[in-house]
């Protein structure tokens, strides 16, 4: 990073695994799978920032979840949408 901007360092995670798969209903071919993940993000202010008050840095952390997009039967991602749930 260019010294000017103020960030001293940064550096971040992001992790996601796949923990659920269901079969759709009898006779679709549609899976249905979870997803779990978790993010971390840092980042640490060089002397500009810090004489302006705004301290030495931030770190935020969180975990989630995810569920992969529905299809349609061309094959093409339609979102969640209201449907049937899983």
């Amino acid at each position: 990073l260019p010294p000017q901007c103020g960030v001293k360092n940064a550096k971040g995670i992001w992790k996601m695994k796949r923990v659920w798969v269901g079969e759709g209903v009898a006779g679709e071919s549609v899976k249905k799978e979870l997803f779990e993940g978790y993010f971390s993000f840092s980042v640490s202010y060089d002397q500009m920032y810090r004489k302006a008050g705004h301290g030495s840095g931030s770190t935020c952390r969180f975990a989630f979840w995810g569920v992969r997009a529905m299809k349609d039967n061309t094959g093409k991602e339609i979102g969640l949408g209201p449907g049937k749930g899983i």
